[in-house]
């Protein structure tokens, strides 16, 4: 049965480990979207550094954001879908351990300014303000993240080097709050940096994705998904066809999913090739 939807994750996957995008990746896009097929972007992205790759693309299909929390059509305002992540949930998470506030950034659905809060602490996070400064226009900081938490909130990041943040994850786990909220990981070792999202509880890429399907009347078996990491999983599972980059992680093994090369070696590119052309 021909795949009519390609889901693909950017970071670690469509994107080499410089987070450039490889030429060749970009043609092999092209090429599948020229045949009909829809490619979905699915991602931990913000929805405005998501809309650029997909600008980059030429792609208008709707774009998955936030590990499945958002889904919008890159050039609307308008939501497509969305699991928001309750003020009262993200109250207990706020206040789960005394050093949070150091690693957490507030993702609200504003544009532009304020779509990313963070506490004063923050400051003293070299890996996190690196990111930051790089969309200053969207960072708001505050004394007090609590007095912010509103309807809007799509979820909680936490980041910084990576065992911090895998202390943060055993901290919530401890206290049970995985039961009332979906917690998304993005771990890269080699480059010391932890990604942890704190999601409303049924969030995720997959049911984003399962959503889509409904939408766009398309079984799972026309599905190809390809990803890298822990937050790929359930997308994965859900697609009719999952294919992992040679990079990703260990978890992400031995699953029965199919392998491409790695997102340094065109693994994009090469799925593409082999499964859907």
């Amino acid at each position: 049965m021909p795949f009519r939807i390609v889901a693909l994750d950017i970071d670690g996957t469509l994107l080499d480990s410089q987070g450039r995008l490889p030429p060749e990746n970009a043609d092999a896009v092209r090429k599948t979207a020229a045949l009909g097929i829809r490619i979905i972007l699915v991602t931990g992205r913000r929805f405005s550094t998501a809309r650029r790759i997909a600008e980059t693309l030429s792609l208008d299909n709707p774009l998955v954001v936030h590990n499945g929390a958002l889904i919008r059509f890159p050039f609307l305002e308008e939501r497509l879908a969305s699991w928001f992540l309750s003020p009262e949930t993200a109250s207990l998470i706020l206040k789960s351990a005394p050093d949070v506030l150091t690693y957490a950034v507030l993702h609200s659905d504003k544009s532009p300014t304020g779509q990313l809060v963070v506490h004063t602490d923050s400051r003293n996070n070299l890996p996190l303000r690196s990111y930051l400064e790089k969309v200053p226009q969207s960072v708001k900081e505050v004394d007090s993240l609590e007095s912010l938490l509103d309807n809007d909130l799509i979820q909680i990041m936490f980041s910084g080097e990576l065992d911090a943040i895998q202390r943060i994850e055993a901290s919530l786990v401890d206290l049970g709050l995985d039961g009332i909220a979906k917690l998304s990981k993005t771990y890269y070792p080699s480059r010391n940096i932890g990604i942890l999202d704190v999601l409303e509880k049924s969030c995720s890429k997959g049911r984003a994705l399962e959503h889509l399907s409904i939408h766009y009347d398309c079984p799972a078996e026309q599905i190809l998904a390809i990803g890298d990491n822990h937050n790929d999983l359930e997308m994965l599972e859900f697609a009719g066809m999952g294919v992992v980059v040679a990079n990703c992680v260990n978890e992400l093994k031995n699953r029965g999913f199919r392998e491409t090369s790695s997102n340094d070696e065109l693994g994009v590119a090469r799925a593409l090739q082999e499964f859907v052309w």
